[in-house]
């Protein structure tokens, strides 16, 4: 008689032929894998958890109902990633909360702005909490275009290009997004930084 195999031992070439004939306990096995990665970017996307968790359901759905049309050959998870971006933008939409995209015509060679460095002893790792704190919000408060651009390289580690196929955008709008966010970043982390070094 048959033995059901254990589906963690399969790989995603596998389960996506196994969902793609109807096997739901496959396609369970593919949400186990990348449910939190949906969740932490729509998350980050919308701005909140619920927001974030409402949107990851509809990906979910998405992704059952078009996982025939996937290539089992391809990676999985960029076109997963793709669909909960897109997602997100579209629940963005229907907010009225539309992407600006005045700001991103920066000349493609404008410098990259990184982040401060700031360095802690080894002893003050409340201070590195604190600050962690304190990234997490500025981000928060980036318009969606930036901060989603800036969290697909900084978190996600995509390429340029990833990220233009991500977003349907060009490669020069991508670095002038990065950039802008970057310097958004610093300039909302200066006074912070600026209080660290005096009471240091």
């Amino acid at each position: 008689m048959y033995k059901a195999k254990n589906y963690k031992d399969y790989d995603d070439s596998t389960l996506i032929k196994l969902s793609q004939k109807g096997d739901e306990k496959a396609f369970e096995e593919i949400l186990n894998r990348y449910s939190n990665r949906i969740i932490n970017l729509a998350t980050r996307i919308m701005g909140s958890v619920d927001d974030g968790w409402d949107v990851a359901q509809e990906v979910f759905v998405s992704i059952w109902k078009n996982i025939k049309s996937f290539d089992s050959s391809k990676n999985l998870y960029p076109w997963i990633r793709k669909i909960t971006v897109n997602a997100c933008y579209e629940e963005l939409r229907k907010r009225g909360k539309g992407l600006e995209s005045s700001l991103d015509d920066v000349e493609e060679g404008e410098p990259s702005i990184d982040l401060p460095d700031v360095k802690y002893s080894p002893e003050d790792n409340y201070s590195k909490i604190e600050l962690n704190e304190v990234i997490e919000k500025a981000l928060e408060t980036l318009p969606e275009h930036y901060r989603i651009t800036l969290w697909l390289r900084a978190v996600e580690n995509l390429t340029y290009e990833e990220i233009a196929e991500t977003l349907n955008i060009n490669i020069g709008t991508v670095k002038s997004r990065i950039n802008m966010a970057r310097k958004l970043m610093r300039d909302k982390l200066k006074y912070y930084l600026e209080v660290k070094d005096e009471s240091s």
